[in-house]
């Protein structure tokens, strides 16, 4: 543009004199000057708007890889959430009933290490010992093990019987931290009943300890057996027995025989596993301190439950362990039919009957309502215990 107008202005001054083309030099250099600047503003503004539009551009290129790593965010989060779900439903829904005794807490730590089980919750009980204490160590014990499940609290008294049984079983204390982790709200009868009738699968039940929660939720709501998968009992004996008063009667049977007489007649067959069995997984000083010297949280715990029960009653066994690994795997417990009644008379005669279980072959008028435990795989058993607390 500016050599046209050059051109323009020098056809005009031929006929012009000296003093005009002088005086048109000086315009002709007066309008080139303004001419060069037009130029460079013009490719001045030309630069700007390119920038312009390459800044716009890299802007809306910037905000669509956003939106998009935002999207693949939520994706993967939404992907990640029906993983876990689908993991969750893919495991066996299991409610924990205890007590206070060490062995509970390893059978759960069993259960919680092989990542089977999903542990709907855990439901405490107690006739011989309070139930607020026995709520507040599992309540502990989860928050020093960093696991997480919910606790309900059950009950602290047999059905019918009203004195207490003796303390004999569970007399050594835990002593965890203590702890902000809060008791549900819900009594652990409500809740087995609630839960069982209305979870989208059959629940299995690992009842560890005296009978009394399950036997007052099924009477409370008996159509509750029909979303059952299976019901693992520890507890009962034929030939060891460890009660005071009577030397044939087993821990949680004897302390409430009328919940055990109420539970093995619920219409379920019970698979009892009992001290004939767990007797035979006897441990020596070797096995705990060798859980000592792995020094992992789950190892250690079983360490001092160990030493604790050899320290305290001379005892080299545990026994709710037995029921998440005969779960995990049918072949370490031999199991044998049998119909199945407990004595329920005169509680506090020394040598009474009280909390025996009748074991008879069944007939065709008695149909079998248990399967009770008559031989274990002893390696088996202990190499299952041995992978499933150096889980964690």
């Amino acid at each position: 543009m500016s050599d046209f107008q050059l051109i323009e202005l020098r056809d005009n001054n031929d006929n012009n004199d000296t003093q005009a083309n002088a005086n048109n030099n000086n315009t002709n250099e007066h309008i080139v000057v303004k001419t060069d600047s037009s130029r460079r503003s013009t490719i001045i503004i030309a630069v700007l708007l390119l920038i312009i539009i390459l800044l716009t551009i890299g802007l809306i290129i910037s905000v669509s890889n956003s939106s998009s790593k935002n999207n693949e965010k939520e994706n993967n989060s939404t992907d990640e959430k029906k993983d876990e779900k689908e993991i969750i439903d893919d495991k066996i829904p299991v409610i924990f009933d205890v007590d206070e005794g060490g062995d509970d807490m390893i059978a759960y730590i069993l259960a919680n290490n092989s990542k089977k089980f999903n542990i709907l919750g855990i439901t405490t009980v107690s006739p011989a010992y309070t139930i607020d204490n026995v709520t507040d160590i599992w309540l502990r014990f989860l928050e020093y093990m960093n696991f997480d499940a919910k606790v309900y609290k059950g009950e602290n008294h047999p059905l019918k019987r009203q004195s207490q049984p003796e303390k004999f079983y569970h007399d050594y204390q835990l002593e965890f931290p203590q702890t902000n982790k809060k008791l549900e709200s819900q009594s652990a009868v409500d809740f087995m009943v609630e839960t069982i009738k209305n979870y989208k699968k059959k629940v299995t039940l690992f009842l560890l300890a005296p009978l009394t929660n399950f036997a007052k939720a099924y009477q409370k709501d008996p159509s509750i057996i029909n979303n059952i998968e299976d019901i693992i009992i520890m507890g009962g004996t034929k030939q060891e027995g460890n009660m005071p008063l009577n030397p044939k009667a087993e821990y949680n049977i004897y302390c409430d025989a009328d919940a055990a007489n109420i539970v093995f007649n619920c219409g379920k067959i019970i698979k009892v596993l009992g001290t004939d069995v767990t007797h035979k997984t006897e441990f020596s000083d070797f096995i705990y301190e060798k859980y000592l010297a792995y020094n992992t949280r789950s190892s250690f715990f079983t360490y001092c439950v160990m030493k604790g029960t050899f320290v305290t009653w001379n005892d080299n066994y545990v026994h709710d362990p037995i029921t998440v690994i005969y779960y995990l795997n049918n072949d370490i417990v031999t199991l044998k039919k049998y119909h199945a009644f407990v004595n329920t008379t005169n509680p506090d005669v020394n040598g009474t009957d009280y909390g025996t279980i009748h074991f008879i072959e069944p007939n065709n008028t008695l149909k079998y309502n248990i399967e009770y435990s008559e031989s274990i795989d002893v390696g088996l058993y202990w190499h299952y215990f041995d992978k499933l607390v150096l889980q964690y």
